[in-house]
């Protein structure tokens, strides 16, 4: 039908027609393909398009019609059901129309479309997709989903209680294609397949256009379990719950189909936020559902419900309250009166920080209430005492009361007088047997007690209070403990104090416990405890200084554990120092609580400021700022502890700082150390190195170093493995955990993204020195889970976080560490709690998404921990509780009692973190190594390689010294003036979008121009002095010095300028957001809560002098900022400093852009005399609207300034006494200035306009110049300005050669033209002919003027150059001018003498000259008009010089025009434009002149004799075998300095140039194109990857080019053969040593592949060439490469065809090819030829009888020969250390020499097989067997390997092999030798195919036939998998 078209529907008769050739029956799949088919080409016969071409379609009904005639038995049900193939898919409503009325034209037409049949399991899940989608929008006119729906998402009896609106909104949907859930369950499987993306985009259609049936359809359909599901759900529910004009509806269905999830939503949503609660009890009384929900639990939610349903007068209030209390008694007292204390103080706060309510306050009425009903009821004490302090508490907090409980719990707990009840006593006690028993460890109990003091139930309250009660009463009793007990008590009881577990009055008698108990004698129980108590909580003493003294004057302590004493003299410093700050701010000290602390008064201001505590911890979670009372010295991170100084193994030498003499030889040794001279850098500084230097050393490597160049990471870690010394290793772990804390603790670290850089350096390389070398980093020295919660508290997570994640990337280089390792999963599920839960800012939260990839985990799969939900905060302020009940005074005063938060300085302190973190990796400098310049002029760079790296590091610290101040400087300016302009120009406006927008556009630009011109002059001094002194360090001489500093800094002062401009802008955005952080809030909130009504800021207009201060274009209105007055701001995004360049990556690359073009780092790069290209394009956005006059006034003003330059140009110009452009110093004016003209052209609207009307005018001034520096000047100029566009450039271009204007006859303006590439010569040349052929006589001068000029007085052209010209010139008739007769004369003249010129080896001007004849050349190459005669004529002139005819003179010819032809690729830059294949060009010409050169001789030689031409033949070989002696002896030499950058590409072009070249010639050199493909293949054997590896993929490219391997492989007789089979040897040898790796490294793998490639086509189209050298193959390729051994085996010749080896009763010894033996080219006799071995093995088949039996146990008279085979066959121990060939099972060298092996076995049996001796008995089998019996396990897998090689096609070696192999099986008596046999056939049949056919009857004959009785033996069965193995290899 598709064939027939359109046309064949177009009747009945002619699809009859069609079809009536059709002898099958057609069937239901048959149609549905043709309907398919239809659907899909209604458009045309492609599918594609917008209708067919002459307008006609299928008619289906037609095609209907006659499939009913032609098979009336159709099931046109199951027709639909068939549409399930593969090729199915409708592409809009057309397609679904056709399908629609085919069914209706059916003879079930009259029944419903049956859409349901889309709805099952397709295997074509697209087109199920695409018919869904179609359906989904289809008119309900042509189909209904509906009603072939079994189940509908909504029915009208579903709203019958409903309001009449309700009702009316569900009559409408019900009759939506998709109110089917049947639908819905099938999208949602869809959902799960790989269609996931198109259904996506299904569901998004869906969403749009009936929302409540998809969400109500996904609720209803199957269970939520997708992420997908839950995001659509939890996207619309969130939209419904918010209300809409479809809640009620919606909400009404979700209560009827599921409640739970309704609930546990509005739950959710009052959790998240709860002052929704207002939105809430709308829903529940609309819904009529306030009874249920009041007695849900928790009754938090329920008591805040019930208190706004009674201020709505819903409930009666008292009433509810008393009948509660009665239910649920004391809970649900305790509950209310936490609910009042948290509305109470949260109103206070709201009072007081003037902010928006966090909750729905309570009327007074409505507390009153709750007062009432509460103090009528029935209090437990602690109930009573919570509603006094209630009732005092002025409404000023926002407490949370379980702090309070744990308080009141506590006190009783200390006091001694409570009673538990039993039950509570005996769980307290069971769970103390528990640990002592050590099911519960103390962690865990820790863990739980934890849980208890935060539960809400009582009885765990009261089991914590007992538990802790009974710890202290047995203090007594604890000397009369088991040693064992009584150290888990002591580490319980450290465990409680550490973990905040007791404060207050417990907390005093705890301390006191410890102290008594250290004053015990040393050794005693008491003493023991106390130590390891007091360990546990040691981190803390800081908080004590009181204590800590107490601590230090116990003698026994200080006698037993200095080092414990060393720890507690730190914390009491860092204690003294707090101390003192609080002194200062006015604070009292601290003192150490008594045997019984009081419990501080609960009186007001104590009670506000606990509540606070808690207020802050509950309401946010956000780290809270750092206490008021923490000095700024406090040590914020406690959890990192530096080891002590290692000390040295042998003595007890002090370390000292060496000489200086030795440190700078030292640092000398570091400085020029790199990968490739690794060994001998690292032996010198072994020698230099002392073990007392080892601490001098660490701190210079990892200060210096380490923590300043994280790219050289990898090369540090190298030395300190070549030093190899734990010493140092110690040394180096200990100085890096030193300044880890240092930085950590360090206040800068938080405001400077430099300090954290360090951070992350060091962060990194403790990783690798630890993790990724699979050491552990001991908990003692970092507990990173401890560093985190502490940055959490400290509110120092920008510090931290990227710290961690920094050290835990280097576990993915650890083979324990990396995950799923329990230690690495711990922390990284708390770094997911705090990406999930402490709103962290985008640049910490990447971080954690960093980590996460580089281990290779998704983060969503990652379980959070609940350590900061479950009270982490509450600890901390339990703790800064107790420093306040330490730190009262005698009065009773607490210290700090107004709290943290109240403290106007601590908010400021908080602020100032909190910017902190907004500005994470601002300073953070980019990688900018790779984009800076190294002028190839200054010689330094390229003779020291390590120079490159001193300017990295100079570069580095000039921005570190300068970008600070000034980025701070023009940050504050930019951010003050853009704030204060902001606030005031958009005082009306509205839409805080608009006004953050022009905030950024100015304050980026003002902060960018700012820092800008701040920090260039700086930069400049501090580049200069750097690099200086980096040079000088380092021995350069002053004037190199002085030389390469000047450029340096020339070269690369934009780009460091551009990247402070660049951080510039990125912090002021920060800086500006957070300034007008209050104005976008305050116009959110006013759109929200008044839409469409016109908004002031009250701020600005109670400023008196605002408004009637302004004029009245510039004042204020009421509609907002107009679009004049906006479009000040827009303006700034079409100010443009420097000069973008588009397409190139550069670090300081920034999101944060705003609408203007950013200036690039590399744009700076390139200006210069020898500037390289700018490129690129970068647009402006000029959707901003600016009109056509603001447009025309700019490109005014940039006319106008580049005027200005150009005036300043030719001042300078004239007042320069400098004779050329190049002369001019780097940064001399008229240099600056040219820099500058395209700057100001891309600043323009229209760069390229701009650009145009600059270069034009530059072309009108350029031929009015007259002196050489003018000419000069504006030439640079021209250049740049052609490198704005390359339609400059060819604009310029066509200007100068085309245009039809005398005044450029200007000779010298178009020599420095030409030289600047602007005119192209071959153009000019063919222009000036074209004017001297049509008589313009100006022309005729200027032409002869011109090629004087260039030839004879510049030398930057040759008379070819000027091929039409001078021709033109020559064909003048008449009066022709003197200058054109002279010209021709001289030129004669010149050629004359060039081609009679004796070229000397000796004179010095050799190369140039040889230089000059191959430019020549090329010249005459690349012309375009270029011709084979004219190649011709020049191959001829220069064969008849004497260039090639002296052996050295032509050698080195050769070796000049290669020379120049590589390094024309190797410096060549590409240029936009210009064609990838420009650089070896050069390369081109010489393959080109190379085979001219070869085939010249034959055609001038036509008519000599055969000797004549065989001695001509014989000449071009040896010359052409020259050329690649030369190119050999280059690439060696380029390969031997370049080592690892060596490049292989240029010769890799060389060599397939030649190949291509003489393939075109290959006619004219059939004679000798043999010889010349020999001589290649020479070479590439000389070239082979063994020596040359950095050739090695340009070598396998060779080898197998379609132009070298087949030629050499189709040679007449196969000439060619061995000279293949030599190299394939050389790849395969080279390829060895790598195979023998287990896992293979990208490039081996890759080289691989391209060796079975290669494999591939020759089984292919070459298989006798692998069939005739299989032996010499499988000599060299390892036992471990199965399947590349398999596929030379598998080889057979073409003209055979293979028997089936599956047939059933194959009789392979009838065969006719068995009996045929195969050819074999391999040598396998040289092997054998040592010691006389082979004359042994020769004697023995001769002289032993063929009727031997070869079973006698008595050897024969050649015995002899068998004892000693298996000391033949084996190596000597010298030999086995060099032995190539490795043991399979091991990665040992083989002990046996593996192709003597081969050859014997081979050797043997081909004789044994040609003369035709029985294989069960003679000599053969006699060695065999002898070989069997004799060798050990690795010998015999190497000899039965040898014989399963010959496994191959049909051929008697097959078979005679086949045999012997049968035979050794059946008649060996070992298992273990049947195993081994069994083994090899095996591994080489598992593997995938192909498999030979030898191999296969082989092992199919030995399972299958009875007589092996393989089936029985124990190794088949040995393990199930091994028998499903055979099973499976069986079948």
């Amino acid at each position: 039908m598709l064939e027939a078209g359109y046309e064949c529907c177009s009747s009945p008769e002619s699809l009859r027609e069609l079809l009536k050739n059709i002898d099958q029956t057609i069937e239901e799949k048959d149609v549905a393909v043709a309907i398919g088919c239809m659907a899909r080409t209604y458009t045309n016969m492609s599918g594609i398009g917008n209708g067919s071409p002459t307008g006609s379609n299928w008619n289906v009904e037609n095609f209907v019609t006659v499939m009913n005639e032609l098979a009336p038995s159709l099931n046109w049900e199951k027709v639909i059901e068939c549409l399930d193939y593969a090729h199915f898919f409708v592409y809009d409503a057309k397609g679904l129309d056709i399908i629609v009325r085919a069914w209706k034209h059916s003879p079930k037409g009259t029944d419903p479309f049956p859409a349901n049949k889309f709805f099952g399991k397709w295997r074509n899940l697209k087109g199920q997709l695409s018919a869904l989608y179609q359906m989904a929008n289809a008119s309900t006119d042509i189909l209904s989903l509906v009603s072939c729906s079994e189940r509908k998402v909504i029915e009208p009896d579903d709203f019958s209680n409903s309001t009449t609106h309700v009702r009316t909104q569900a009559a409408q949907l019900c009759n939506e294609q998709l109110n089917s859930l049947d639908l819905f369950d099938c999208v949602l499987d869809l959902s799960e397949t790989v269609v996931v993306d198109d259904v996506k985009v299904f569901v998004e259609m869906m969403v749009n256009k009936c929302p409540e049936l998809v969400f109500l359809g996904f609720i209803q359909a199957k269970a939520v379990k997708s992420a997908y599901q839950k995001d659509i759900l939890g996207r619309l529910l969130l939209s419904y719950l918010n209300g809409n004009a479809s809640s009620s509806l919606v909400l009404s269905k979700l209560w009827l189909v599921n409640p739970d999830f309704l609930v546990k939503s509005m739950l959710e949503m009052y959790g998240t936020d709860a002052t929704t609660l207002s939105r809430i009890l709308d829903i529940i009384h609309e819904l009529k559902l306030l009874s249920r929900m009041l007695d849900i639990q928790p009754f938090f939610f329920s008591i805040d419900l019930a208190a706004l349903a009674s201020r709505r007068e819903f409930l009666n209030l008292e009433k509810w309250l008393q009948e509660k209390i009665a239910e649920h008694k004391d809970m649900f007292i305790h509950t209310c009166l936490r609910f009042l204390t948290q509305k109470l103080a949260a109103e206070v706060s709201r009072q007081e920080a003037n902010m928006a309510p966090s909750t729905v306050p309570l009327a007074p009425e409505v507390i009153a209430v709750f007062l009432k009903v509460l103090s009528e009821s029935p209090l437990s004490p602690q109930n009573a005492d919570l509603l006094k302090e209630v009732q005092a508490v002025s409404l000023k907090t926002y407490p949370k009361l379980m702090n309070l409980r744990a308080t009141a719990s506590d006190n009783g707990s200390s006091a001694g007088e409570i009673s538990f009840k039993p039950d509570v006593e005996e769980e307290a006690n069971s769970y103390y047997e528990h640990i002592y028993s050590g099911s519960i460890s103390i962690d865990q109990m820790v863990e739980r007690l934890k849980l208890f003091s935060q539960s809400k139930n009582t009885r765990e309250q009261d089991v914590f209070a007992c538990m802790i009660h009974n710890l202290f009463d047995e203090y007594h009793f604890f000397p009369k403990y088991p040693d064992k007990e009584l150290s888990i008590t002591s580490v319980l009881f450290g465990a409680l104090v550490q973990n905040h577990l007791v404060s207050y009055v417990p907390l005093g008698i705890a301390l006191r416990c410890v102290l008594d108990a250290l004053r015990n004698p040393v050794g005693s129980k008491m003493f023991n405890f106390g130590v390891q108590a007091l360990t546990q909580f040691q981190s803390r003493l800081s908080e004590w200084p009181q204590y800590c003294v107490h601590l230090l004057q116990i003698p026994q302590l200080q006698q037993s554990n200095p080092e414990l004493v060393r720890y507690i003299n730190s914390a009491l410093q860092t204690a003294q120092r707090q101390q003192d700050a609080a002194a200062t701010a006015g604070g009292v000290p601290q003192d150490i609580p008594g045997q019984q602390p009081s419990f501080p008064p609960l009186n007001n201001s104590n009670i506000n400021r606990t509540m606070m505590d808690s207020t802050t911890m509950a309401t946010s979670s956000t780290p809270t700022v750092v206490p008021a009372n923490l000095p700024a010295d406090h040590s914020a991170f406690t959890a990192i502890n530096v080891p002590g100084v290692p000390t040295q193994d042998d003595d007890d030498t002090p370390y000292e700082t060496p000489a200086e003499s030795i440190q700078d030889k030292i640092l000398f040794i570091i400085n020029n150390i790199a990968k490739n001279n690794l060994e001998e850098k690292t032996a010198e500084l072994i020698n230099l190195l002392d073990k007392t230097a080892y601490q001098w050393f660490s701190n210079y490597l990892v200060v210096k170093r380490v923590s300043l160049e994280p790219n050289y990471h990898e090369l540090y870690l190298l030395v300190m493995d070549a030093v190899n010394s734990r010493l140092l290793y110690q040394n180096v772990l200990r100085e890096t955990y030193a300044n880890i804390q240092i930085l950590l603790n360090s206040e800068k670290t938080v405001t400077s993204s430099s300090e954290r850089s360090l951070l992350k350096n060091l962060g990194s390389w403790l990783g690798g020195l630890t993790l990724a070398r699979n050491k552990p980093i001991r908990h003692k020295n970092i507990a990173f889970k401890d560093l985190l919660l502490e940055g959490y508290d400290s509110n120092r997570l920008i510090v931290i976080i990227p710290f961690v994640c920094k050290v835990l990337e280097q576990c993915s280089k650890s083979v324990v560490f990396k995950p799923p390792n329990p230690w690495l999963m711990a922390i990284l599920k708390l770094l997911v709690e705090l990406y999930q839960f402490a709103e962290l800012k985008l640049n910490l939260r990447f971080e954690i998404e960093v980590l996460c990839k580089g281990l290779s985990l998704e983060l969503e799969d990652i379980e959070a921990t609940s350590i900061l939900k479950s009270g982490r905060r509450r600890d901390q302020m339990n703790k800064n509780t107790l420093m306040e009940t330490f730190g009262r005074t005698a009065t009773g005063a607490p210290l700090g009692m107004s709290g943290k938060a109240s403290d106007p300085n601590t908010m400021l302190q908080g602020s100032g973190v909190e910017s902190g973190v907004g500005l994470e990796e601002q300073f953070s400098l980019p990688n900018i190594a790779p984009y800076l310049v190294f002028n190839p002029q200054i010689i330094l760079y390229s003779t020291q390689p390590a120079s490159k790296r001193w300017v990295l590091q100079a570069i580095t610290q000039s921005i570190r010294e300068i970008i600070e101040p000034v980025v701070e400087r023009s940050v504050a300016i930019a951010a003050v003036s853009t704030r204060e302009l902001v606030t005031k120009d958009f005082a009306v406006e509205s839409d805080e979008n608009k006004m953050r927008n022009a905030a950024h556009l100015m304050a980026q630009n003002l902060a960018g121009s700012l820092a800008m011109v701040t920090c260039k002059e700086p930069l400049r001094l501090s580049m200069a002095t750097n690099l200086r002194a980096i040079f000088m360090t380092n021995g350069l001489a002053d004037t190199m010095a002085e030389q390469a500093v000047l450029i340096t800094v020339s070269d690369n002062l934009d780009l460091v300028c551009a990247v402070i401009e660049k951080v510039a802008m990125e912090k002021v955005t920060a800086e500006i957001d957070d300034l007008l952080m209050n104005a976008y809030a305050s116009r959110k909130k006013h759109r929200e809560q008044a839409p469409g009504q016109a908004y002031f800021d009250m701020d600005i207009f109670s400023m008196t002098r605002y408004p009637s201060s302004l004029p009245e274009p510039l004042r204020a209105k009421p509609s907002g900022l107009q679009p004049v007055q906006f479009r000040v701001y827009e303006d700034f995004a079409r100010i443009s400093r420097t000069a973008p360049q588009a397409g190139m990556q550069t670090p300081i690359e920034s999101e944060r852009t705003p609408q203007m073009s950013r200036p690039e780092a590399a744009a700076f790069n390139n200006y210069g005399y020898n500037a390289g290209p700018m490129g690129g394009n970068t647009t402006y956005d000029s959707s901003v609207g600016t009109p056509i006059q603001q447009q025309q006034a700019t490109a005014h003003q940039i006319l106008e300034r580049f005027t200005q330059y150009l005036a300043e140009l030719e001042k300078l110009a004239s007042h320069t006494n400098v004779s050329s452009f190049a002369a001019l110093p780097p940064m001399h004016d008229i240099r600056m200035i040219i820099r500058q003209v395209p700057m100001l052209a891309l600043s323009s609207f229209d760069k390229i306009e701009a650009a145009r009307a600059f270069a034009q005018k530059v072309v009108s001034l350029l031929y009015k110049s007259e002196t050489p520096l003018t000419r000069e000047m504006y030439v640079v100029l021209l250049e740049q300005l052609c490198e704005v566009s390359p339609n400059v450039g060819t604009l310029v271009t066509y200007w100068l050669t085309h245009v039809d204007d005398e005044r450029k006859y200007n000779v010298p303006v178009t020599v420095a033209l030409i030289k600047a590439g602007l005119i192209n010569l071959a153009e000019q040349d063919q222009e000036l002919g074209f004017l001297i052929g049509s008589g313009r006589t100006t022309a005729i001068d200027f032409t002869a003027m011109l090629v004087r000029a260039c030839i004879f007085d510049e030398h930057i052209a040759t008379p070819q150059d000027f091929f039409n010209s001078l021709e033109a010139l020559g064909n003048l008739r008449g009066k022709v001018p003197e200058s054109v007769l002279g010209l021709m004369e001289d030129i004669r003249g010149t050629v004359q003498h060039q081609g009679n010129k004796e070229i000397s080896s000796e004179e010095a001007s050799a190369c140039d000259q040889l230089q000059y004849l191959f430019a020549e050349w090329v010249r005459l190459y690349q012309h375009p008009s270029t011709t084979d005669k004219a190649q011709t004529a020049f191959i001829t002139q220069l064969s008849q010089q004497n260039v090639l005819k002296s052996e050295d003179m032509s050698s080195l010819f050769f070796r000049v025009c290669i020379e120049m032809s590589i390094d024309r690729v190797l410096k060549y830059k590409q240029i936009p434009g210009q064609t990838p294949g420009a650089a070896y060009q050069l390369i081109d010409a010489f393959s080109k002149m190379v085979v001219g050169l070869i085939k010249l001789p034959t055609e001038n030689n036509n008519n000599n004799n055969g000797s004549s031409n065989n001695n001509n033949n014989a000449t071009k070989v040896n010359q052409f075998s020259k050329v690649l002696s030369v190119i050999v002896l280059i690439l060696a030499q380029h390969h031997e300095q370049n080592r690892r950058q060596f490049n292989q590409r240029p010769f890799l072009r060389l060599f397939t140039c030649l190949l291509s070249d003489l393939h075109s010639s290959e006619q004219q050199l059939q004679s000798i194109y043999l010889p010349i493909l020999t001589a290649l293949s020479n070479t590439f054997h000389t070239l082979q990857p063994s020596y040359f590896p950095g050739f090695t993929f340009a070598w396998l490219q060779l080898i197998s080019h379609r132009l070298f391997m087949p030629k050499l492989l189709l040679t007449e007789n196969q000439k060619g053969w061995p000279a293949f089979q030599r190299l394939l040897i050389c790849l395969f040898q080279f390829l060895v040593p790598f195979l023998r790796d287990v896992e293979l490294r990208d490039t081996t793998r890759m080289l691989y592949r391209g060796t079975l490639r290669i494999l591939l086509v020759l089984l292919h189209d070459f298989p006798e060439f692998l069939c005739d050298y299989h032996f010499s193959f499988c000599d060299v390729i390892p036992s471990s490469c199965i399947q590349l051994r398999n596929l030379i085996l598998s080889a057979f010749p073409r003209n055979m065809r293979l028997p089936d080896p599956f047939t059933p009763n194959l009789k392979v010894d009838l065969l006719p090819e068995i009996q045929q033996p195969p050819r074999i080219l391999s040598d396998y006799v040289s092997p054998l030829n040592s010691n006389n071995f082979k004359q042994e093995i020769d004697k023995f088949l001769e002289n032993s009888s063929t009727g031997d039996d070869i079973k006698s146990p008595t050897l024969s008279p050649t015995s002899s020969v068998l004892t000693g085979l298996v000391k033949q066959l084996e190596l000597d121990p010298s030999q086995q250390e060099k032995n190539e060939v490795y043991n399979l099972n091991s990665n040992t060298p083989s002990k046996y020499n593996v192709p003597k092996v081969n050859a014997l076995v081979f050797y043997v049996g081909v004789t044994g097989a040609t003369r035709s001796i029985p294989v069960h008995q003679g000599a053969p089998m006699k060695i065999y067997q002898y070989l069997l019996d004799e060798l050990d396990p690795e010998g015999r897998y190497i000899f039965l390997s040898a014989i399963a090689n010959q496994l191959r096609y049909p051929n008697n070696h097959t078979h005679y092999f086949s045999c012997v192999l049968l035979y050794l099986f059946a008649e060996n008596d070992q298992e273990l030798v049947k195993e081994q046999i069994t083994r090899v056939l095996l591994e080489r049949l598992i593997v995938n195919r192909p498999h030979p056919w030898g191999l296969l009857i082989t092992f199919i004959e030995l399972i299958k036939n009875p007589r092996y009785n393989f089936w029985n033996h124990a190794f088949t069965r040995c393990a199930t998998d091994i028998e499903r193995l055979f099973e499976s290899v069986s079948r």
